[in-house]
């Protein structure tokens, strides 16, 4: 199956949490290469903000600068990994395609974006009215908290080919306190 380009801006990029649990193991098993830094095309807001102090991409193109990222191409289960811990599902995000800048050449490639489109909620206004960033940095993100204290264990099976027997072992040994690098070498 053909593998798909991803820009990524925040947690995904290498040395952050994201790339650490996801897309890091993904390259490691041949499932995700990265292409190299890259830039989008578009000015877009970059913002840190909700309770987790999570970096959102707004869909608002033109209403900030170009935002500095990563790109990688992704298998088809990368890709299925990647929407679930972008919650493509619920809606709060959306994959879409935008041009970027990369090694001195544009592309379109996938990105995930948080969903401001007709959406008049507090929530959104608040996000429009934080801080922008042209690219995601360690400061940026000193205050970042994931979801849960363990791996998103659906995206860990996918990345890891875990069965359902394996899948089980793993997320009991992460439940008794083991790293989940050592969790998934027994």
């Amino acid at each position: 199956m053909a593998w798909t380009d991803v820009f990524v801006y925040g947690t995904l990029k290498r040395d952050f949490p994201n790339y650490a649990l996801y897309l890091g193991p993904a390259e490691e098993r041949k499932k995700a290469k990265f292409v190299g830094e890259a830039v989008t095309c578009t000015a877009y807001p970059l913002v840190v903000g909700g309770d987790r102090c999570v970096p959102f991409l707004l869909s608002l193109p033109g209403e900030g600068v170009p935002i500095a990222g990563e790109v990688y191409s992704v298998d088809p289960t990368t890709l299925e990994a990647l929407d679930i811990l972008e919650g493509i599902s619920s809606g709060y995000y959306k994959r879409v395609s935008i041009p970027v800048s990369c090694q001195g050449k544009t592309s379109d490639c996938f990105v995930y974006m948080r969903v401001v489109d007709g959406d008049g909620s507090d929530d959104v206004f608040q996000l429009t009215q934080l801080e922008r960033y042209a690219s995601y940095t360690r400061e940026a993100a000193q205050d970042y908290r994931s979801r849960s204290a363990f791996p998103n264990m659906d995206i860990v099976a996918l990345i890891h080919d875990l069965d359902t027997a394996a899948r089980a072992d793993v997320q009991a040994k992460l439940e008794a306190g083991v790293a989940l690098h050592q969790a998934l070498l027994s």
